[in-house]
C-alpha cells in the first residue's frame, strides 16, 4: 500500500487593490516517493553552507540566483513528482468570498480536487497532505477544516492527514515553494525561465478560476 504526500504552497497577497499583486496562487507538488528528492535537496544545502551560504531552507524569491539554478537542477532530475496551480486574478474576486474562511474552501480546494479526481492510485492507503506552518490559529483552523472536509467527500475511504510543518524541516515544501514562484513569476512577470525548466513535472497547465468573470471590482 501506498501513501500520496501532497505540499501546498500560495503566492501572492490578500491586498485587494492595485497596491497588491495581481494573482493569488495555490500550487500543489505531489509524489508517493518524497524521500529521495528531499534528501537531494538537502545535500545541496549542506553542500552550499559548507561553502559559506548559510540557508536554513531553499526559498525562490529571495535564494540567489546560481542557488536557483542548482535547485531547478535537482528538482528536474527526479521525475517521480508533478505539480499544479490554480490562478486567481484577485480584482475579480467578489468582496463577498475574500474573507479567508470562504476564500481557501473555494479556490485551494480547487486544485486539491484535481489531484483527488485523477491522480490517486488505486493502492493508495493514506494521504498526508503538508502546508508552510499557518501563523494564524484561526486560519489553521479554517485550512485545515476545508481539506478535511473535501477529502471526506472526494476520498471517503483513504485517511487523509493534515499537517502544518515550519518549510525549513520540510524539504517539499520548498519543492512547492519553487513551483508557485515559478507560476507567479510567469503570470505577474512575464518571467517564464524558471517555469519552462520546470515544465516536464507540470501536469496540466494552470487554471485562470475566474477566466469566465466580467465584473472587476478595482
Amino acid at each position: 500500500m501506498s501513501t500520496l504526500h501532497i505540499h501546498v504552497d500560495e503566492s501572492g497577497d490578500f491586498d485587494f487593490s492595485r497596491k497588491g499583486s495581481r494573482y493569488y496562487i495555490f500550487t500543489a507538488a505531489w509524489t508517493y516517493h518524497p524521500q529521495a528528492l528531499a534528501h537531494a535537496l538537502s545535500g545541496l544545502r549542506f553542500e552550499l553552507n559548507k561553502n559559506g551560504a548559510d540557508l536554513s531552507r531553499f526559498h525562490a524569491s529571495t535564494d540567489q540566483q546560481s542557488h536557483r539554478n542548482r535547485v531547478v537542477n535537482v528538482l528536474t532530475s527526479h521525475h517521480s513528482w508533478w505539480f499544479a496551480s490554480i490562478l486567481i486574478e484577485k480584482r475579480k474576486v467578489n468582496p463577498t468570498i475574500r474573507d479567508p474562511a470562504t476564500f481557501y474552501p473555494k479556490f485551494l480546494n480547487s486544485i486539491l480536487l484535481f489531484i483527488f479526481k485523477g491522480n490517486v492510485r488505486p493502492d493508495t492507503s493514506k494521504i498526508v497532505l503538508y502546508t508552510d506552518r499557518v501563523p494564524q490559529d484561526a486560519k489553521k483552523k479554517i485550512v485545515s477544516k476545508s481539506i478535511k472536509d473535501l477529502c471526506a467527500r472526494q476520498v471517503p475511504n483513504i485517511p487523509c492527514h493534515v499537517m502544518h510543518h515550519a518549510s525549513e524541516s520540510n524539504a517539499w515544501l520548498q519543492v512547492a515553494d519553487y513551483c508557485s514562484w515559478a507560476v507567479c513569476r510567469k503570470w505577474e512577470n512575464d518571467d517564464l525561465r524558471t517555469y519552462l525548466k520546470l515544465s516536464p513535472r507540470l501536469l496540466a497547465l494552470e487554471r485562470d478560476a475566474l477566466r469566465m468573470g466580467e465584473t472587476t471590482y478595482y
